[in-house]
């Protein structure tokens, strides 16, 4: 009973800890948005910042570039942003006694900083203002890219004269206005678009130095290694390819990459090494497929596609397929587990068995299905590097770098299930009976789980 807990147990580890971290990172797709609201006699003003990461900004570029020369120009990029600010400033809410408040531009622009893999990213700063009261209380709301993930923040504070009697948003930014974000903060951004101020004459809060810029980092980005290695030339690039096999490996042993599922998967099935290497080879496959579809996408669907709103959905049909999975291999295992051993062997010798009883769940079709569920949600660290390897014009580098990137993730995986098939055998020997043949059913129950999990988080996602 002991080692039938333990063994529970086990199961129940490897199967919720990445359950809990499956999502990806998304700091690529980013677009966040900083709104300054500052109260003076007689006037209100906005200072706006958007800060757009590597992939808005390659769907932003073709807006930028006016001549269609593919270069964006000091004067294209200042034409967009005095175009784009009125756009910005119309979705802003702002009200005094609950009467709109009338806000012109005051000034905008715009500038590129480097990001990651070679590729821009783009700040976009812009003044608002308008005439206000000496009293009042003044509402305000922020509705620009409202379907667009990111870090949303918002700060009011009082100026030469006028003091804030009561606010619902601190004085000073937390990211020094979208330039440097706490390193605390990164892993769940500020989720801030509206504020309620009550301001009087008086005398303004100090607010302090602010603090300089000391990191670039950005919410949620990783995988920056990988990304720099596109532009790497000559010997460099034959080094560079060793590299994307590491990052490939260290990308499938991280949370939510199918290694999980597919383990279970080949212990549940009654797998064998031929069976981990064509399942750790598909997932792969649909995972560099998923990558090039996705990077498709964004290149052809500049306008209308927001990317990171496909991966709910990706997790979504993960969770599907990988809960029908479970729970017809469920079914399977809990009739052999439900038979006694003595009528198992009769059934056996006297030819009962379907001839495709024991293949069926590893047929080609449960592999495409367990492709699908483990490598659908491409890694956008590896978009990264195709969308800069297309601006930089080394295409068939980036398409290597890929490659090798999958071939790391492919190899990783097929340790993963060569191990667990050997554990499973292991444990096997160590017990007898029922309790032997129980490990297939928790593995079974731990992939329909595991779906069950990742179905209602995509439900909630969506």
């Amino acid at each position: 009973m002991r080692r039938l807990l333990l063994l529970a147990g086990v199961v129940a580890a490897v199967l919720l800890a990445p359950a809990l971290a499956v999502a990806h990172p998304l700091g690529n797709f980013t677009i966040n948005r900083y709104a300054g609201i500052e109260v003076t006699p007689g006037e209100l003003r906005i200072d706006y910042v958007v800060d757009m990461a590597e992939i808005p900004t390659v769907q932003v570029r073709p807006q930028m570039d006016g001549d269609g020369d593919g270069e964006v120009t000091d004067t294209e990029r200042g034409a967009w942003a005095t175009a784009t600010a009125p756009d910005l400033l119309s979705n802003l809410e702002v009200a005094i006694g609950g009467r709109p408040v009338a806000l012109h531009v005051v000034s905008a622009s715009a500038r590129f900083r480097p990001g990651q893999g070679g590729l821009d990213i783009l700040r976009l700063e812009a003044a608002f203002a308008g005439p206000a009261p000496a009293t009042g209380s003044l509402s305000f709301a922020d509705t620009n890219y409202q379907d667009r993930i990111g870090w949303r923040e918002v700060t009011a504070a009082g100026a030469d004269g006028t003091a804030l009697a009561s606010s619902s948003v601190p004085a000073r930014s937390v990211s020094n206005a979208l330039l440097a974000y706490p390193q605390d903060l990164l892993s769940s951004p500020l989720d801030v678009t509206t504020a309620t101020v009550s301001f009087r004459p008086g005398a303004s809060a100090l607010m302090g130095g602010v603090e300089p810029a000391v990191s670039a980092a950005r919410p949620d980005v990783t995988g920056g290694a990988f990304a720099g290695l596109v532009g790497r030339t000559g010997p460099f690039m034959a080094v560079s390819l060793l590299l994307a096999l590491g990052f490939g490996a260290l990308h499938a042993l991280g949370p939510g990459h199918g290694k999980t599922l597919m383990a279970a998967y080949l212990v549940g099935a009654g797998g064998k090494v031929r069976h981990a290497v064509a399942v750790g080879g598909s997932v792969a496959v649909m995972h560099t497929a998923s990558v090039l579809a996705l990077g498709f996408v964004v290149l052809t669907l500049t306008q209308v596609f927001a990317p990171e709103r496909v991966y709910p959905w990706l997790g979504l049909a993960s969770g599907v397929v990988a809960l029908g999975l479970g729970a017809s291999l469920l079914v399977s295992r809990l009739g052999r587990w439900s038979r006694s051993p003595e009528a198992e062997e009769h059934h056996h010798h006297h030819g009962h068995d379907h001839p495709h009883e024991h293949e069926a769940p590893l047929s080609r079709r449960g592999l495409t299905a367990l492709a699908v569920a483990g490598g659908i949600l491409p890694s956008p660290t590896a978009l990264v590097v195709l969308l800069a390897a297309v601006a930089l014009g080394r295409v068939a580098y980036g398409l290597a770098l890929i490659a090798a990137f999958s071939l790391g993730l492919a190899g990783a995986l097929v340790v993963v299930g060569i191990v667990a098939l050997r554990a499973s055998d292991a444990l096997s020997r160590r017990v007898s009976g029922r309790t032997a043949r129980l490990v297939p059913v928790l593995s079974a129950a731990s992939i329909a789980l595991l779906g069950l999990v990742l179905t209602l988080r995509g439900f909630t996602q969506v």
